[in-house]
């Protein structure tokens, strides 16, 4: 009877060790944010759509105007003068946190997508 709990308990221990090493590689697997390019949309209920360059790995696709879209994510940060919709610009981006992800009043115009939320930052590139 001890060995059979003490070897439930070792195979609960190796299972737990085994899932948290995976959550590790998947971290290092994150794609890096820092300097990044993409080309504004337009506006949605997600804030402004931009669909970012597929090299950087994030984001989903959707349908946009009728045209099929790659690697687009939604932000409600305020953007740098200039980049209006058709413009590609370069930029940081973070996960938002769950009070910046929040939904916001959205005119009846607008559409929502299932997209990532995503923080809109100053580029941090290392040129």
């Amino acid at each position: 009877m001890t060995q059979t709990l003490l070897s439930i308990n070792l195979g609960g221990l190796l299972a737990l060790a085994l899932l948290a090493g995976c959550q590790t590689d998947e971290e290092a697997q994150e794609p890096e944010l820092n300097c990044i390019s993409g080309q504004v949309l337009g506006a949605s209920c997600n804030g402004m759509l931009i669909q970012v360059d597929e090299a950087v790995g994030i984001g989903k696709p959707i349908m946009y105007r009728d045209t099929l879209r790659p690697n687009v994510i939604g932000t409600y940060s305020e953007l740098p003068i200039g980049s209006e919709p058709g413009k590609k610009f370069t930029f940081a981006l973070r996960k938002a946190t769950a009070k910046e992800s929040a939904p916001r009043p959205c005119l009846a115009i607008y559409q929502s997508f299932d997209v990532p939320q995503m923080v809109v930052e100053a580029p941090r590139c290392s040129k």
